[in-house]
């Protein structure tokens, strides 16, 4: 299993120094490893992602063991020392085969000089693991969320803050497990049990339908790459939460639409399969080449009304259509707190000024996008995150700030939206109550008789 250790080790290394996203520097190492035996794929999957989830609660215990300080080290050792710690407080392997690997690995990847120190610190890690000092929940609640449940203390405070301790640590458990693989079905093109019946009998994988989406999957095993996007377009793949945002926008046949923050591009297909493909889906985003995804998408799902255009949601939108669009549909950039079973890195990122600086951009992106709503029309806000200061309390202050819009409950369609909604009509999948990524969406009409220009 030496083979999975090192790949772990380098995709770790990779996630802090570089700045990469695991799962694209964990497909990239091991495509570059070659034919691997299935179970050093598993292996380097579990020790990277565990890794990276329990990192602060790793540094934790590290910090008691080790005599000099963790930031101090280099970014190499760092990585070995979670690594053996992992393999030791999380996955319980036995002492020997934990260190000897992870000293052999040192040796291994020329970086002998620390294989006595990091033999040192694992080893007494090893025999003081089972008693780990935890802040008492009583006396210091989020620093016992800290350790137990390895988010950064300013986040568990901010979530005990909001939610309150039990539920705050609800959530954060929740995040911490594997995210299921979802596959959105393109309804179009057939139904869920044909394609349920497909990946059984052409893969040999097997699939449930999801509790909330009409057309969504749950994939029991992990997938190639290749599968997630078939020539054909039977399928894309989705989270439950986000195929849920679409229904939530309810797009209608015939209206012009308008995705505002498009890549790569799920939404802007699901909203166009909704459609039935009669109208006008804009698919606009920042990055021009971010876009190619998007209508790529497009083509293999047979989708002819999704158009691509590169434009920054801050600015005034030369393409809208005089009158506005029907429909606005703005998932904009966020702290994207929701993803974090499938980005374990982005908690380590994150500060709370980067929600601040969020808030603020988010906000403009709103006051812009308003001005291409018409009369009657709806304008989505969507986010891959739960925060008060990016949600709910962002919607309240554009509705302040936009007296002319008001917020609106989801139209009966083919979502049961009992479970989903909060008191005030708003989207919020969660986690802990609903096994989704986390989400937020409101619905914001515009009064219809507002014809003045807004600012």
């Amino acid at each position: 299993m030496s083979d999975a250790r090192r790949i772990a080790h380098s995709v770790l290394v990779r996630v802090e120094q570089g700045g990469a996203f695991a799962n694209r520097a964990l497909d990239a190492a091991l495509m570059e490893a070659g034919v691997l035996d299935p179970r050093d794929v598993g292996l380097a999957t579990e020790l990277t992602y565990g890794t990276l989830r329990r990192q602060v609660a790793i540094d934790h215990a590290l910090r008691h063991y080790s005599r000099q300080p963790l930031e101090q080290l280099d970014v190499e050792t760092r990585a070995l020392l979670r690594l053996g710690a992992h393999q030791l407080m999380h996955l319980r392997m036995p002492e020997r085969a934990a260190v000897h690997a992870t000293v052999e690995l040192a040796k291994s990847i020329r970086h002998g000089r620390s294989a006595g120190f990091v033999n040192a610190v694992l080893r007494a890690l090893a025999r003081g693991r089972d008693n780990i000092l935890i802040p008492p929940a009583s006396v210091d609640p989020a620093g016992h969320l800290e350790v137990t449940e390895a988010f950064p203390r300013w986040f568990c405070q901010l979530m005990i803050d909001e939610r309150g301790f039990d539920a705050a640590q609800a959530l954060l458990h929740a995040l911490n497990q594997q995210a299921p693989l979802n596959l959105r079905v393109h309804l179009r093109r057939g139904d869920r049990a044909a394609v349920i019946a497909r990946l059984a009998n052409d893969y040999g994988l097997t699939a449930t339908p999801t509790a909330h989406s009409p057309a969504g999957l749950t994939l029991e095993a992990q997938a190639p790459a290749a599968l997630l996007r078939p020539d054909d377009g039977a399928w894309q793949a989705q989270d439950e939460a986000a195929q849920l945002v679409s229904f939530f926008a309810a797009p209608q046949p015939g209206q012009t639409v308008l995705d505002a923050c498009a890549a790569p591009g799920g939404k802007s297909c699901h909203l166009a399969e909704l459609m039935d493909d009669l109208g006008r889906v804009d698919a606009m985003d920042v990055h021009p080449g971010k876009l190619r995804e998007v209508a790529e998408g497009a083509r293999r799902l047979g989708l002819s009304i999704v158009r691509t255009e590169a434009g920054d949601a801050t600015l005034p939108i030369a393409f809208a259509p005089p009158g506005g669009y029907d429909l606005v549909v703005a998932d904009t950039p966020c702290s994207g707190f929701g993803t974090v079973r499938r980005h374990p890195e982005l908690k380590l990122r994150r500060t709370a000024e980067d929600i601040t600086r969020l808030v603020a951009l988010q906000a403009r992106i709103l006051d812009n996008l308003a001005r291409h709503v018409r009369p009657g029309g709806v304008l989505v806000y969507a986010l891959c995150t739960f925060t008060a200061e990016e949600a709910t309390r962002q919607v309240d202050r554009f509705l302040a700030r936009h007296p002319t819009f008001s917020r609106q409950r989801p139209p009966a369609g083919p979502v049961d939206w009992t479970a989903l909604l909060d008191a005030s009509g708003d989207l919020v999948p969660d986690p802990a109550r609903h096994a989704t990524d986390g989400f937020f969406a409101a619905r914001l009409v515009r009064a219809p008789d507002d014809v003045g220009v807004l600012s």
